[in-house]
C-alpha cells in the first residue's frame, strides 16, 4: 500500500504507486474512450468568470501561450455537453473512493503545515480537470485559482480553489522525456520527477509549473503525460 509523504519548506503531500495496478489500466482506458471530448485548455475551468490568456489559445497543440500547451477536458461535461455525462467511465467516478479516502484524510489531518490540515476541517466539493501533453507541451507557473460549473454532486459552483489533487499518469515513461513538476511556495522550490501513478496533493496557495516535454512527434495519444486534477472548493 502507499505511503503518503509530506515536504517541509512547500506545503505538498506526495504518493508514489497511488493507484492499484488493474484499476489503473482500467482508468486509463476510461480516459481514452473520452479522446474526442479533449480540445483546447481552459485552466481556470471553462464556465469560470476569470479572464485568464490561456483560454485564449486556438490551438492546443501550437505553442502561442505563455501559459499551456496540451489538451484538456473538464468533468463533468458543461451544461451544453451535459448528455455526454453517460460516458464518464466507472473507473473515473470511482477515483474519488481513491483521492478521498480516510486514509489520506488521516493522514492531512496531521500534516505539520496548518494549511494542509484545512482539508480535513471542511467539506469539499470537485471538479475533474484531465489535461495531457505531446512533444513540446509543458504549463507554466500558476495557481488554480477558480473552480466553476457543475459538480459531481450535480451542484453549480462559482468558488475559490482550496486544494487540488493532482495524479500523473505516463503509461510508457521510457518514451517521454521532461514533464517534472515543479513547485514553488516563499520563494522555496520542489521539482518532482516525472513518475507514472504518482498523487501530489497541495493547497491553493502553492504556485507549480511542468516543464517542457520531449518525445516522439509520433506518440500515440494514450502514451502522452495525463494529469488527472481533481480541483476542490468548500462546501
Amino acid at each position: 500500500m502507499y505511503i503518503p509523504v509530506e515536504y517541509d519548506k512547500v506545503p505538498l503531500v506526495v504518493i508514489e504507486n497511488f493507484l492499484p495496478n488493474d484499476f489503473l489500466k482500467e482508468l486509463i482506458n476510461d480516459i481514452v474512450k473520452l479522446k474526442h471530448h479533449f480540445g483546447i485548455p481552459h485552466w481556470a475551468s471553462p464556465n469560470s468568470l476569470v479572464n485568464d490568456n490561456v483560454n485564449m489559445i486556438t490551438d492546443a497543440n501550437k505553442p502561442i501561450s505563455p501559459l499551456c500547451i496540451g489538451e484538456d477536458i473538464w468533468l463533468p461535461f458543461t451544461d451544453d455537453k451535459i448528455q455526454c455525462d453517460v460516458e464518464i467511465g466507472k473507473y473515473i467516478l470511482n477515483l474519488q473512493k481513491y483521492l478521498f479516502h480516510q486514509g489520506i484524510l488521516e493522514f492531512m489531518s496531521n500534516c505539520k503545515s496548518e494549511q494542509l490540515n484545512l482539508y480535513s476541517i471542511f467539506r469539499q466539493h470537485y471538479r475533474y480537470h484531465i489535461i495531457n501533453y505531446g512533444n513540446g507541451g509543458y504549463y507554466n507557473w500558476h495557481k488554480d485559482t477558480q473552480l466553476s460549473g457543475r459538480t459531481f454532486e450535480n451542484i453549480y459552483v462559482d468558488k475559490k480553489t482550496t486544494f487540488t489533487f493532482a495524479l500523473t499518469i505516463c503509461k510508457n515513461i521510457d518514451l517521454i522525456s521532461g514533464g517534472d513538476q515543479i513547485f514553488m511556495y516563499k520563494n522555496n522550490i520542489v521539482k518532482l520527477p516525472l513518475k507514472h501513478n504518482q498523487l501530489v496533493i497541495f493547497p491553493s496557495t502553492v504556485w507549480h509549473s511542468c516543464t517542457e516535454i520531449t518525445a516522439p512527434e509520433d506518440l500515440e495519444w494514450e502514451n502522452k503525460r495525463f494529469n488527472i486534477q481533481a480541483w476542490l472548493c468548500n462546501v
